[in-house]
């Protein structure tokens, strides 16, 4: 028995702890999207607590994006540490992609839909985070694609492709579970 054995937690723990951290990259992505949304609503801008009193206070939910953003971090380098022993995709590119393509669309939606015209500040918030997301959707795309049909002297990874499969349903369920939890706590 060596070191390693010792220190390193076996496959299906492993695959536990992805599947895991996939849930609950889709969980913290919907907390972030919609409490942006929420503060979005009251013009972009909110504080509660101090000593002044302020002109916005917050809506409710709108302190989910602190929780939301370490959590999704977390989430990501745990899962892809884990990932890594098991070929399966790393999390830190589709939690890029999610976010920034994410909160992109909520700058582009208000900018564009806000009563009193469009907001160039916002729209363009929305088309810097979209650009900011397309490196990690340009590599999302590339490993789909390599998991569907390797290239010339690529070995197939059959391993990687049921992740590739796996990472959308599980994401969804994080989201749908995000969804859920931050209506019943707003």
């Amino acid at each position: 028995m060596s070191l390693s054995d010792v220190t390193a937690p076996p496959s299906a723990a492993r695959a536990g702890i992805v599947v895991g951290c996939v849930v609950v990259l889709g969980l913290s992505l919907a907390w972030a999207f919609l409490s942006m949304r929420a503060v979005m609503v009251v013009g972009g801008s909110c504080a509660d607590g101090g000593p002044y009193v302020s002109a916005q206070p917050c809506p409710s939910g709108a302190g989910f994006i602190g929780l939301a953003i370490p959590l999704m971090l977390l989430a990501a380098f745990l899962g892809s540490f884990a990932a890594a022993s098991l070929s399966a995709p790393n999390l830190l590119v589709p939690m890029w992609a999610g976010l920034f393509g994410s909160l992109g669309w909520n700058f582009l939606e208000y900018g564009i839909t806000t009563t009193g015209g469009p907001v160039a500040g916002w729209i363009i918030c929305g088309v810097v985070f979209w650009v900011m997301a397309l490196p990690a959707v340009y590599l999302i795309v590339l490993g789909l694609l390599n998991a569907i049909a390797p290239r010339a002297g690529a070995t197939s990874r059959p391993e990687a492709r049921r992740w590739w499969m796996l990472y959308p349903v599980l994401g969804a369920v994080g989201a749908v579970l995000g969804v859920l939890s931050f209506n019943a706590m707003t």
